[in-house]
Formats: structure tokens, sequence, C-alpha cells
């Protein structure tokens, strides 16, 4: 249901407005509104922030913004570290309390920035030394062979020995043989399947015409990074070498540092960027005050079963200084009041359901409740199988548990908890455990879906029949609450309508006396002549509910091919001849049907309701409510 709401005004002397607005932030109760139609009626002025609070403000952001970046630079302490960690009393952020955190913010961001850097600098060298670790590991044995000399160079080469790329080994041994006229030296070693690491000596003299050959011929040059590239090779692959033993060592102890300054200041940080951001939201809600020369006044909305707790605050903090009256509202002024669903707590899941629609209009009707029965019905109907349903019971449980810190995963998975337990009642009923096999351990259908398709039509009709009147005496009911007598009246004559053509076809079809008929004829005509009457053009549309009563007869069409594919994949697996095979291709059909049964019925369900049940009474556009409260910041974490 929608949360009956209340329309409020708070009157303060304007000396008091620091404190009123802490004291509204704390009770967390008060959607404040920030165009008040009273606004327009009386003189009433808009608090305007002067040049001391524009000044404050830029300073909070400036301080928020580099206490966010430290709090991202600086590890998370685990919640059981955090416990041992002293207690810190930040100062109140007045003047001086702000130059004093600006201060400490300073102090810490330097040693801090110093420590990220470095730490930085040496991930990305390991990156970097990551890219050559295979070459490193194979030219390391022949180190020794490398000597310093103005004579002598020296270069490493990787040779890529795909298919069809030929024995380039041999060929360079020609190539280099050709070139210094048997003057070099080559070592080579494999390091993985396909590739070759390859050292080569020689004299400096053919160096660009060994670089140049290698160049032509696509033999791909061991590249070394910037830092080491214009040292000769074997001291820059002695420095590699070096590097990748001293860099892990340099990142833990920076990592260590990082940590221990986290433990000493990251609580204390946390606890500053929760107050900069509460200062924030001082001075933002502070635009959508009022004020006359002397007085204060605050416009907004509660729900009214905690009215009385906030006026029993506000006289209690204030005595009578402060004055919270509750205004009369107009419907005229619905459109514009706050909505907060309240449901029992079985249904509060389903809300989920709602809101990926729309919030519906304060004062229209929530329809929630309604799918918090009919979605499980809809879906049970559908799967019908104890097998499926338990194994989707399962699932559900296990997404539940794993994540019930994530409310839409919760909401999700409990939606489907209530659908499985329906397919598995509906199962018992349809006596369907993996299709058939339900005979086997003795279950008796009162259904029989495979056989029994007149009784399933009926019942399909019936569930679409109730449904869409639901919808129609919904919408009446919303009709007449606002005032619109005729819309109301039409929806009126769409129930009768829909009641009429069916039991005319139940007539027609001797499921109900023929007797009847004459009467649902007359019904029938009446139903259209109240229609036209009173909704005249529009009228046309109610007659659209005829045609969705008919969409529920997928109820029966989808629940009777997951049926028959499930009987299809027990009569495969048998036919096979081998009991190991025959399970796997039973298997393999279950486990679609499996897939399916967890997917149609949950967009046919949903289909049912945001088309064939909404659009009788759902007015959407609700405006969400939004108390003014301090949602304690999270601190800003690494991802």
């Amino acid at each position: 249901m929608i949360e009956p709401m209340a329309k409020v005004r708070v009157a303060s002397p304007r000396t008091l407005i620091d404190r009123v607005t802490s004291t509204l932030q704390e009770v967390g109760v008060l959607h404040i509104e920030s165009t008040p139609l009273e606004a327009a009626q009386v003189p009433l002025r808009p608090q305007m922030m002067d040049e001391a609070a524009r000044r404050r403000r830029a300073e909070l952001e400036r301080l928020r913004e580099d206490v966010r970046r430290l709090l991202l630079l600086l590890p998370e302490i685990p919640a059981d570290e955090r416990m041992i960690a002293r207690p810190t009393r930040h100062p109140e952020l007045t003047e001086d309390g702000l130059t004093r955190l600006a201060g400490l913010v300073r102090e810490i961001g330097r040693h801090v920035d110093d420590l990220a850097t470095r730490l930085k600098t040496s991930e990305e060298e390991l990156a970097l030394l990551s890219k050559y670790e295979r070459a490193l590991a194979g030219l390391a044995p022949f180190l020794r062979f490398i000597q310093d000399s103005e004579e002598l160079d020296h270069l490493g080469v990787t040779l890529d020995e795909r298919e069809g790329s030929g024995a380039l080994l041999p060929l360079l041994r020609e190539m280099m043989a050709k070139i210094t006229d048997n003057r070099y030296e080559l070592f080579h070693t494999r390091i993985d399947a396909r590739s070759l690491v390859v050292l080569l000596m020689f004299p400096r003299v053919h160096s660009a015409r060994v670089r140049n050959l290698l160049w032509e011929e696509g033999i791909a040059e061991l590249r070394l990074p910037v830092s080491v590239a214009d040292k000769p090779l074997g001291e820059a692959m002695r420095l590699l070498l070096q590097k990748k033993t001293d860099l892990p060592r340099e990142a833990d102890r920076y990592r260590r540092e990082l940590k221990a300054v986290a433990f000493q200041r990251r609580q204390e940080l946390a606890e500053y960027y929760d107050a900069i951001v509460c200062g924030l939201e001082h001075i933002e809600v502070s635009l959508y005050f009022y004020h006359t020369e002397m007085a204060l006044l605050i416009y907004g909305w509660v729900p009214c079963e905690m009215l009385t707790a906030l006026r029993l605050r506000i006289e209690d903090e204030f005595g009578g200084k402060v004055v919270l009256e509750a205004c009369p509202v107009a419907p005229k002024e619905w459109a514009t009041v706050p909505v907060t669903l309240r449901n029992p707590v079985v249904a509060r899941p389903f809300e989920t359901l709602t809101r990926v629609v729309a919030l519906p209009r304060y004062g229209s009707i929530d329809p929630t409740p309604y799918m918090a029965v009919c979605v499980p019905l809809f879906y049970g109907v559908i799967l019908g199988d104890v097998g499926y349903g338990l194994l989707l019971l399962v699932a559900a449980a296990m997404v539940r548990r794993r994540h019930r810190s994530h409310p839409l995963v919760r909401d999700l998975s409990t939606i489907f908890l209530w659908a499985s337990g329906s397919a598995i009642l509906f199962g018992f009923l349809f006596g369907e455990l993996f299709g058939e096999l339900g005979g086997s351990v003795g279950l008796h259908p009162v259904l029989n879906r495979m056989q029994a398709f007149l009784p399933l039509l009926s019942l399909s009709i019936g569930i679409g029949t109730a449904h869409v009147v639901l919808g129609l005496a919904l919408g009446a009911h919303s009709a007449w609450r606002h005032g619109n007598r005729q819309e109301c009246l039409t929806k009126c004559g769409g129930m009768v309508l829909v009641l009429s053509f069916i039991s005319l076809i139940a007539s027609a079809a001797g499921l109900v006396p023929r007797e009847w008929m004459a009467a649902e004829v007359v019904g029938l005509l009446c139903a259209l002549l109240i229609i036209f009457i009173f909704g005249r053009g529009r009228g046309v549309m109610e007659l659209h509910n005829l045609v969705n009563v008919l969409s529920y007869l997928r109820l029966m069409g989808i629940g009777v091919a997951s049926a028959a594919l499930a009987f299809a994949a027990n009569k495969l697996g048998g036919l096979v001849g081998n009991v190991f095979v025959g399970i796997v291709v039973a298997g393999a059909l279950h486990g679609i049907n499996v897939v399916f049964g967890i997917l149609s019925p949950t967009i046919q369900s949903l289909r049912l309701h945001y088309v064939e049940f909404f659009e009788n009474f759902f007015a959407p556009g609700g405006r969400p409510y939004k108390p003014f409260r301090h949602f304690h910041a999270t601190p800003p974490v690494r991802g």
C-alpha cells in the first residue's frame, strides 16, 4: 500500500536555522518541499546563500575531494582489526576546525602521495618486467658468455615456430654465417612449445647489417625496457634480473607502510569525510527554506504515523520557539505528494517488480499486494512440476543466502522462492515430477495436463477473467476516490462486459446452464450501453479487455509445452538402450526445460501483470519519498 503522508510546516526564528536543520536531519523523516504552493500565495522569500556560506561550501567541497582521494589511496582496514585502532575525536567543522583539518590532510597527503607514487612505479615496472620474464629466464644461463667489449655486440631475438613458418633457427645460422664470415656465436633455448629465445654474439662492425637483415626477415629483436635500453645487453639483463628480485620486496614494503598509515589515520579520515558530507547537506538543504524578516519556514511531507514523534521531538528540543503544524492536503496536490510503499513483510520483495515500471502516484493504488499473490500463482500454473520446483527452490535459496546483503538480488531470489513453492504445489496437482515420473513415486494427478485440455482451458480463462475484473474493480475504486464518476461507471460497465461475455461463451459450450443466455445477452448489451454513454470515445478501449482475457491462455499453452518437453526427455532417454547415455540425453533435455521453466513463466507472468492488469488502474509517476536525513557516507575504497 501507499503510505499516507501529512503535509507539515515548520516555523522557527531565523537565528535557530542551524539547530533546526541539525534536528530535522537527525530525526530523518521530513521530505523537504522545494516549491510549496504557499510560496506563490503569500509573500515568502527563498533562503539565499550568502558569501560566507559560498566560501564554506567551496572549502568543504575541496576538503571532501582531498579526503576522498586519500581514502581511495589508503587500503581498507578489516573490521576485526579496525576495532583495535584507537577512536579519534575530530574537531567540529568550525572555521578553526576547517583550518586544522586542511593542515592535517596536507600532512597525511604528502606522506601518502609519496608512498602511493613509489608503489605505483614499482608495480608498473613489475608489470613491464613480466613481459620479458620468459625471455630473461631463457637467456639467464648465457650471461656468463656475455663480455662487455667495444669490438663485440650482443643481440637477443625470439623465434616463433608456428606451423607453416619453417625452420627459422637454421635460416638464422645461415644468415649470420654469411654476414659475419662465420665469426659469430649463437646460444638458444626453448621457452615454450613454439618459441625460442636466441642470444647472438658477433663483431660490432656487422651490427647494422645484422639488424637490417633481421628486420627484413621478420625476426623479432628482444626489445628491452626503456630504463635499460641504452645499456649493453649483458648489463641490461643483469639489472633486469636484479630488479625482478628487488621490486616485489619494495612493493610489499610500500604496501605495509600504506597499511600502517591506514591503520592510524583511515578511521579518522572516514569520520571527517562523513562530517564534511553532513556539512554540505546542511548548506544545500537550506536553499529549500523560506523566510520572512524574522521567521524561517520549512515545508515538507512526513508519513502520518511519524508525525507525532517529529512534533514531540521538536517540542522537547526547542520548547515553544519552533512550531510544527499539519496543513490540509487538497486533492489537486496529490500529484506532488512523495510516495513510499509500505507492505507486509511477505509482500515487500514484490515492490521491486512494481518499481521496474514506476512508482504509483499518491492517491492511486499500489499493485504490490496483488502481484505478491498472482505472480507466484501464474508461475506455478505454468511450471507445475515438483522436480523443477525443487531445483528452483534450492537455487533461489542459495542465491539469497550468498547475496543477502544485495537488496535487488535478495528480493528477486525471495520472489523465486515463492514461485518455486507454487510450482511444487501445482506439481502435486498435476502429478508431475520431471514429467510423468511422478506416477512412479505415487503422485496421482488431479488434473493431467497431457490429457485434460478442456479443464486447463477453463482454468486459464477463469484465472484471466478474475484477474482482468480485479483490475477493472481497482480502476473503478480509484476513479470514485478521485471524484471521477464517469470513469468509475465506465470501469463498472467493463466488468459487466467481461463477465457477461465469458459467461455467454461458457453457456454456449455447455459449461453453465443455457437458460442463462438471455440474461447474459442483456448484461452484454447493458454493459456496452454504459461504456459508450459514460466513456464516449475512450470506452472503445474497454472492449480490449475481452482480448486481454484470452491472453491468459498462455498459462495453459506454455505449461503444456513444458510438460510435453519433460515427457519427450524421458521417452528419448528410455529409447537409447544404454542407461548411462539415456541419463545423459534425458538430463540434457530436462536441463533445457529447466532453463525455459525459469525464464518463460517469469516473462509471461510479468507480461500479464504489466499489460493486461496494470492498464485498468495503475497510475505511474509518483515522486519518491526522500527524507532529509544524514545518510552516513560510505568511505570510498579502492576497487
